[in-house]
């Protein structure tokens, strides 16, 4: 049964090394330094973000952050992606938390897919990242 709880400032580690598992099996394309660096400004997003841990039982699966409607991160733990997780997990943050739109590497098109699969369509296209760098990013929307 997937349950979800608000993440607090004692769950910051375990999303960061979560977090790193997830870039690390779906952000080839990421240069070494940028995701060092990437890492270090995860907790700095924090304070302005809504952040869940998903649960299935006893074992974290995700973790989710949205400012409003806008979801920014959902990482998913590499063991248990492919098993109807993220679709899950999105489709309680559509219904329940009233997410609308979400930004996607370009490079990610495994991700890509997965919000495309899961109603949404790209409304813009910037050429970097919200830090200038060089990862074209894909804003999509589902309205």
């Amino acid at each position: 049964m997937l349950t979800n709880k608000t993440a607090t400032k004692q769950d910051e580690q375990q999303i960061i090394e979560l977090w790193d598992r997830s870039v690390t099996a779906t952000h080839d394309f990421l240069k070494q330094e940028d995701k060092s660096q990437i890492r270090e400004e995860i907790p700095s997003y924090f304070p302005f973000l809504d952040i869940y841990l998903w649960y299935n039982g006893g074992n974290l699966l995700a973790f989710s952050g949205q400012n409003e409607n806008h979801l920014e991160m959902l990482f998913i733990d590499p063991q248990f992606t492919a098993k109807g997780y993220g679709t899950a997990i999105l489709q309680e943050l559509i219904t329940r938390y009233g997410i609308t739109s979400v930004d996607v590497n370009e490079q990610n098109t495994v991700a890509e897919k997965f919000y495309l699969k899961n109603g949404f369509h790209i409304s813009a296209r910037s050429q970097t990242d919200d830090q200038n760098r060089p990862y074209p990013i894909l804003h999509l929307s589902n309205i």
